[in-house]
Order: structure tokens, then C-alpha cells, then sequence
């Protein structure tokens, strides 16, 4: 691609983009004047939420999450609906004036009037009033109706239709001829379209690394009203901040006092189970409850041995006495707890001892032996009676010791489950005064709370407004104006060349024709110039023919026969310019000393005569081939005025049958016989597109001069050519593009003349002495 021309293309459109660049700039420079910049205020607020829950009455402890940390809460509130239709009632908000402009209209702070609503801000609707302030009153005009009122400077009344009275403002009294004849614009809208418009220009972001700072800011035409609605959005959140905590601290206090009343009741009842507990069981203290049935168990265990071993030393004691005769004593140290069985042993040990002295004096026979014999077996009976009692004696008394160690063990083993369910009891009961401790330690804390409360709200920055606007900005919005205005012009006339299909220069035949040889440009010219085709002139069409011929002359075969040759010159459609091409070209080469024939082949729409000023039906081609016994020699006008060696043979009187004419042989007769008398001869054919003449009759030329009209012949004419080429129905073609625009392909005139040289002033009066 070549960007030199590409850039050509759009640079010849510079009218075009410096009037766009005007109308833009001088446009933007006018808006940017006329209508009101939107300005942001900001804030910043700190709510600190580890103050907030240090304050709570009742905490728990707990991991605080980031989730818990944030300030999602507030956020909420702020851009709630009724938050926000509160804050539009007291800022009214829903009424907005400003000072008519051509443009726009502009946000002014110094309104002469004050407006007063008669009904509800939920039943106006959008409408505008313009209010123009005269001597007399004020003029009000509803946009909507086109209705005129008057309403009286010093009178103040509702007029049928309009919604609110209206009244000058003591400095407007003061001074109103200042405000005479100006115009201003108030319009009315709803509650619901004002919250929407405020949350729309209304912005809460929370910082990403502190999240208990919260930013504020609010964009508008009205810096003033941005800071007054920051200022009340920050008061309304401190006081509901406030507020929350007071209805949570009277919530607090009121769960404190139903609490207490609650564990109040709750820990009665537990003293009341612990009271039974105790006097169920007989428990007083249970301590000493504890080392009784301890002791008792002891004592129970102990007496149950010793009357176990009593009854293993009876039974022993038994079997003893049992076993010994009567001649042997008994034993004294059974260690048994019979007070009178010692005695009986004791008489029984004497009773043998004398029996054994009478036996040792008489005979076993001996009355006093036998008596004592049978007072020893009595006595013996006696002992043993009396162990045998003792023995049922210690049984009987086993089975209560038994009965009294099981029930001692059972109690002692019962100690473990009784201290675990009175101390279950006595746990509750810590538990419950412990609890009912804390909440009168809580109630007193929430009161005082109570009586010395504050926000956790504080101010980082105050509202403020940054007056470098953002919207319109003035540098980007007048940057954005200058390149749409080049962009625009330039998108029309990419579209234009886009959707362009004519022929300009020789690049738009790159493609179409590759294969076919370029013979030239033809200017352009006015009506002067066409004839200026001297074999001495230095014109741009006598420079332009003369290398159409050149070029033409590479394409002429080389015959040994030295005869003429024929060049055809023809066009896609008609007003391409193939006459002027051919009529030149055959003068050009007239004034080489070639002797040249024009021939006027176009019998149906014939030119050639207007270059000669002749009539159409002067004869010529087509009365020699009407009838070939005429000659054609006789029709020739010779040495014209434009070269000594240039004949023309007009197409003569337009033929019904130009048709038939052109492909009978008389034509090609003609070319032979002329071929032997000229060197060239150019011929001035129909256009190929339009009629089938030129192509019945041009095997018999030479070249074939393809003439293209720039910013007049379209590149699909062209694409036939091809077609016309490939068949054969024109042959050894070459293309010419008539028309050109001289500056798009001559940059500059090739001239013989000495360059002047420019003196300067001050050296003229020298120059001219000598």
C-alpha cells in the first residue's frame, strides 16, 4: 500500500475536515460554556464496631469475623428507600431550579423565589415550570399545558392547576431589578423519582484495608446541595447509630428484668429440691453424713468378725470338751465371751481333781467316786449345754450383724452417688445465683450505659467538593471534539472511497486488468485547451497524447510491408471521451510528419464532427458503405487546421443498419486502400457495452485503444474487457484512463520556459536601473 497516495486520498477532502473542526471545536467550546459541570463531593466517616461491641450488655466470646466487622449494616441503611425519602423531604430535594439556557439549563445558586408545595411530594408529578420575573409578578408557563399564569409580587394565592404558591425572597425585595426579565426553570418531581435520581449520583464504598472507614460522595451540578446531603446523611446515620443503641440498651434492660425474675424463681426451686434432698436422705451435713456411714459400716464389719470368730472358737470349744474323757480336765482359755463357762470349767476341773483323790483312797465302786463320777457327767452336760446356747446365741446374732453390715455397706456405697446428686444440686444452684449475680451486675451496667451514651460515629473528613469537574471535563470533552471532527469527515469519506466504485487512476485497474498494458493518462481540460495540440505546444494534452502514442507504438506489430496501421479506439458505455482520445492522438501523430487517417466509425452517436464544427450529415463512412462504387477518397476532409498530414473521414449520415454496414466487406476494403496511402490510421469505434458494432469490425485493427473516464467509468465495465479479450472479440488492447484530475497525477508542468527568480523589494528599484 502505497501511504503517500492513500494519504493523498483524504487530504484532497480538506475542506471538509476544517469545517468540521471548526463547527466542533467552536461547538464544544459553546457547551462547555452553556451547561453546568457535575462536580463530587466526598466525606469520610469512621465507625468504630470494637467500640460498639465493647459497649454490649450481653457479649459472648467469640472469634469476630470480618463479615462481623464490616460495615455492610450502615451501607444498607444509608441507601435504603425510606432513609432516602426522608432525606429528600427535608432537603427537598424533589424541587430543583435553575436559569434557562439555549443549551442547557444552569444550576444557580441565587434563585430571587421561593416555592411552597401545597400537596404531598408523593402526588406531584414530573412536571417543569419556567418563571419568568417581571415588576408585576411573576409569569409562570407550564412546559406541558403551554398555560400562561400571573402570579402578584406581594400577594401570595393558589391558582387553579398549579400545585404551589410562590413568593420572592427578601434579598430579591431588596434588589429585584437585578433579577428583571431573566428566566428560570423549576421542575417538580415525585419522592420516588427523586430517591431514585439520589441513589443514582449517591456512592458508599468501605475501605478495603480499614474496613471501619466508610466513604461518602455524592456527584451533581450543585456542590452546596452535595455537601448538605453528605452533611445529613452523616447526622442521620450518627443519630440512628444513637438511636439503635438506646433501643437496644431499653431492650437489654428489659430481657436484664425478665431474667432476673425468671432465675429469681428458678433458684427458689432449687433450694427447695436441695431441702428435700436432705431431709429425705437425713442428711444435716454431709460431711458428718458421710464419716457416720463410714464409721457404722466399719463398726458393722468388725462386729460381724468377732462373732464370726466366737462362733469358730464355741464350735472348737465344743468339740474339745466332746472329745475329752471324763478323767481328763478341761481347758479354761477358750477365749470365749460366756462369763459363767469359766466358772463351770473351773467347778468341772475340781469336781475331777477330788474324783481322782477318792480314786487314789477307794475303789471306782466307791459311792463318793460313782456320785462324783455322775456329778462330773452332769457338769459336762452343763458346759456343753451351755456352748450349745451360746453357739445358736452367736448364729442368731450373725445373721443380724449380716443384715446390718449389708445395709451399712449399701448406705456407705450409696455416699458417692448422694455427693454427686447434691452436688449436682449445689452446682445448679452456684450457677443459678452466680447468674442472677451477673444480671443485677448487667441491669445497673445498662442503666448507667444508658445515662452516659454516645456515638461511635466520627468524622475523618469533612464534606468537600473537588471543582475539577468530572463531567463535562473540559480538556478530554474538547480533545474528544477535535478528533470526532477529523473522525467524522474521515469516516464519511472512508465510506465514500469504500463504497466507490469508479475509476480514479491507474492504481484502481491493479487487479481488475493485470494483464493488460497501461498506455497513459489523459488530463482533463477546459474548452480551451482541447484544441491546443500544436506540434509546438506544450500543453498537457500535447504531452499526454504524444506518450499515448509512444506507447501505443510498442504494441504495433512489425511488419516487413511498411503498410499503415489501424488503431481502434472504443469505451465500455458512452461520454467516456474516446473521440477526444482518438481525435487527439490522430493530430498528435499528424504533427510527428505521419501521414494519419481519422475515421468516424461511431454511426449511431458521432462526435468527431464537433472538433471540426461540421454538420452530422456532411458524407462519409457510412455513404462508402452504403455504396462501395462511390469513392471514399471523396468524402475525405484533408489538411485541417490542426496538422498538414491528418484526414478525416466523418461517419457521414446516421444509417438504419449501422449494424450491417460495418460487417459487410466494404469496411475492410477500405482499411487495405487506405493503409497503402497512411501511416496510421485511428479509427472512432462505438463503445462495446453498449452496441455490438465496434466488435463486429475490430480483428481488422491493430491496437486497440481501451478508453476508461476517471471519476466517470466503473471498474464492473471494466471486468468485461477481459471476457471481450479471452473470446478474442478485441485483441492487442491497451487502456487509457481520459479525465484525470491533473493534480492527482501531475505534481507539476514540464516546461521549457526560464524559471523567474523572485527579487526582493527592497533590491527592486537596483535591479530595475540596471
Amino acid at each position: 500500500m502505497n501511504s503517500k497516495k492513500q494519504f493523498l486520498k483524504y487530504v484532497q477532502y480538506w475542506p471538509w475536515f476544517l469545517v468540521s473542526f471548526i463547527l466542533f471545536t467552536a461547538a464544544a467550546y459553546y457547551y462547555l460554556g452553556a451547561v453546568s459541570p457535575t462536580y463530587e463531593t466526598t466525606a469520610l466517616i469512621n465507625i468504630d464496631k470494637m467500640n460498639e461491641k465493647d459497649s454490649e450488655i450481653i457479649s459472648t466470646d467469640k472469634v469476630k469475623t470480618d463479615k462481623e466487622e464490616d460495615l455492610e449494616k450502615e451501607k444498607v441503611f444509608i441507601t435504603s428507600n425510606d432513609f432516602l425519602s426522608k432525606l429528600v423531604s427535608d432537603l427537598k430535594l424533589n424541587i430543583n431550579y435553575f436559569e434557562k439556557g439555549l443549551i442547557a439549563n444552569k444550576v444557580v445558586a441565587d434563585i430571587p423565589f421561593v416555592f411552597k408545595t401545597h400537596i404531598s411530594n408523593d402526588s406531584l408529578s414530573k412536571v417543569t415550570y419556567n418563571i419568568k420575573v417581571t415588576e408585576d409578578g411573576f409569569i409562570v408557563n407550564e412546559s406541558v399545558t403551554d398555560r400562561l399564569s400571573l402570579i402578584r409580587n406581594n400577594t401570595i394565592y393558589d391558582i387553579s392547576g398549579i400545585p404551589f404558591s410562590i413568593e420572592l425572597t427578601t434579598k430579591a425585595k431588596k434588589n429585584l431589578s437585578s433579577y428583571l426579565d431573566k428566566e428560570y426553570v423549576v421542575t417538580l418531581e415525585p419522592t420516588e423519582m427523586a430517591v431514585k435520581n439520589l441513589k443514582f449520583n449517591l456512592n458508599i464504598a468501605s475501605d478495603e484495608n480499614l474496613k471501619t472507614n466508610l466513604s461518602l460522595s455524592h456527584t451533581g451540578t450543585n456542590p452546596m446541595q452535595s455537601k448538605k446531603i453528605l452533611k445529613r446523611i452523616i447526622k442521620s446515620l450518627d443519630e440512628d447509630i444513637v438511636a439503635n443503641k438506646q433501643k437496644k440498651l431499653g431492650k437489654t434492660v428489659e430481657y436484664l428484668d425478665q431474667r432476673i425474675a425468671a432465675f429469681t424463681k428458678e433458684k427458689d426451686s432449687i433450694e427447695s429440691v436441695k431441702e428435700s434432698y436432705l431431709r429425705n436422705n437425713n442428711i444435716y451435713v454431709l460431711d458428718q453424713y458421710i464419716v457416720s456411714k463410714t464409721n457404722d459400716k466399719t463398726t458393722k464389719t468388725a462386729n460381724s468378725l468377732l462373732n464370726d470368730r466366737q462362733i469358730s472358737l464355741t464350735n472348737f470349744a465344743i468339740s474339745d470338751i466332746r472329745k475329752s474323757g471324763y478323767s481328763t480336765p478341761l481347758g479354761t482359755d477358750y477365749n470365749l465371751e460366756i462369763p459363767s463357762l469359766n466358772q463351770l470349767l473351773v467347778n468341772y476341773n475340781s469336781s475331777l481333781i477330788e474324783s481322782e483323790l477318792i480314786l487314789q483312797r477307794a475303789q471306782k465302786n466307791n459311792p463318793a467316786y460313782v456320785s462324783l463320777m455322775a456329778q462330773l457327767k452332769v457338769q459336762k452336760q452343763t458346759i456343753l449345754n451351755t456352748l450349745g446356747d451360746y453357739l445358736n446365741q452367736l448364729k442368731q446374732t450373725k445373721i443380724v450383724n449380716r443384715i446390718e453390715q449389708s445395709n451399712a455397706i449399701s448406705e456407705a456405697q450409696s455416699i458417692p452417688t448422694k455427693n454427686k446428686e447434691l452436688g449436682n444440686i449445689n452446682n445448679d444452684l452456684s450457677l443459678k445465683e452466680e447468674t442472677y449475680s451477673a444480671l443485677l451486675q448487667r441491669r445497673e451496667e445498662a442503666i448507667l450505659n444508658g445515662a452516659v451514651l454516645d456515638s461511635n460515629l466520627s468524622i475523618l473528613d469533612f464534606p468537600q467538593t473537588n471543582y475539577a469537574a468530572i463531567s463535562p471535563k473540559p480538556k478530554p470533552f474538547m480533545l474528544g471534539a477535535i478528533l470526532f471532527s477529523f473522525l467524522l469527515p474521515f469516516g464519511f469519506v472512508y465510506v465514500k472511497l469504500k463504497m466507490d466504485s469508479k475509476i480514479h487512476t491507474q492504481e484502481d485497474l491493479t487487479g481488475q486488468l493485470a494483464d493488460i498494458p497501461f498506455l497513459g493518462n489523459i488530463p482533463e481540460i477546459d474548452s480551451n485547451e482541447k484544441l491546443d495540440n500544436s506540434a509546438t505546444s506544450r500543453s498537457l494534452i500535447a504531452e499526454a497524447t504524444r506518450t499515448l502514442f509512444s506507447n501505443i507504438s510498442y504494441l504495433l506489430p512489425h511488419d516487413k510491408d511498411q503498410k499503415g496501421k489501424v488503431v481502434l479506439f472504443t469505451s465500455s458505455i458512452q461520454g467516456e471521451g474516446k473521440s477526444f482520445c482518438a481525435f487527439h492522438n490522430a493530430v498528435t501523430i499528424g504533427n510527428l510528419n505521419k501521414k494519419v487517417l481519422l475515421i468516424g466509425a461511431d454511426l449511431r452517436n458521432p462526435q468527431l464532427h464537433d472538433y471540426y464544427n461540421v454538420q452530422k450529415s456532411i458524407p462519409g463512412l457510412s455513404d462508402f458503405l452504403y455504396d462501395n462504387t462511390k469513392n471514399w477518397k471523396n468524402f475525405l476532409v484533408k489538411k485541417t487546421d490542426f496538422s498538414g498530414n491528418l484526414d478525416v473521414l466523418f461517419s457521414g449520415e446516421i444509417p438504419p443498419n449501422p449494424t450491417q454496414l460495418l460487417t459487410n466487406s466494404n469496411l475492410e476494403t477500405l482499411l487495405e486502400e487506405a493503409k497503402s496511402f497512411y501511416d496510421f490510421i485511428i479509427i472512432d469505434s462505438a463503445p462495446v457495452q453498449v452496441v455490438s458494432d465496434t466488435l463486429n469490425f475490430s480483428y481488422l485493427a491493430d491496437v486497440t485503444v481501451y478508453v476508461a473516464k476517471s471519476n466517470f467509468s466503473d471498474k464492473e465495465m471494466l471486468l468485461q474487457l477481459n471476457d471481450f479479450i479471452k473470446k478474442g472479440q478485441l485483441k492487442n488492447v491497451g487502456v487509457v484512463i481520459n479525465g484525470i484530475n491533473k493534480k492527482s497525477i501531475y505534481g507539476y508542468s514540464y516546461t521549457y520556459q526560464e524559471k523567474k527568480v523572485k527579487v526582493p523589494w527592497f533590491k527592486r528599484s537596483i535591479a530595475f536601473n540596471n
